[in-house]
């Protein structure tokens, strides 16, 4: 009877070696991939909120400031499956209307967006 255990127990760490490799793989893959970088240059005086929206799912990427160019690397899932995003800019501390920038993008782009003033 523990012949019968201790056989199963031998199977089960073998699957979860496996396993483990497996998931290393493909973190490995994803990291090694293209890297997409998304260059905003806001012209406004005011910083703004920027979120990459996807699917209709928002994501934060971050804040720039008034005036300022800032260079996000965007991360490998958002452009795995989807080509077609858009850039929500929102002015922080402002009742102004957010400023929402379409685009495609593909592995490896370089994309470039400017917040105009207003």
């Amino acid at each position: 009877m523990f012949r019968l255990r201790a056989s199963h127990l031998t199977t089960l760490l073998a699957l979860l070696v496996a396993a483990a490799g497996c998931v290393t793989a493909d973190s490995a893959t994803r990291a090694t991939g293209p890297r997409t970088t998304l260059v905003v240059e806001n012209r406004n005086s005011g910083d703004m909120n920027l979120y990459l929206v996807r699917s209709g799912q928002r994501t934060r990427l971050g804040r720039v400031g008034g005036n300022q160019r800032q260079t996000f690397t965007l991360p490998a899932y958002v452009t795995e499956s989807t080509t077609r995003l858009v850039l929500r800019a929102d002015p922080v501390g402002s009742m102004m209307s957010p400023i929402e920038v379409p685009f495609t993008v593909v592995p490896g782009d370089r994309i470039q967006v400017v917040i105009p003033a207003y």
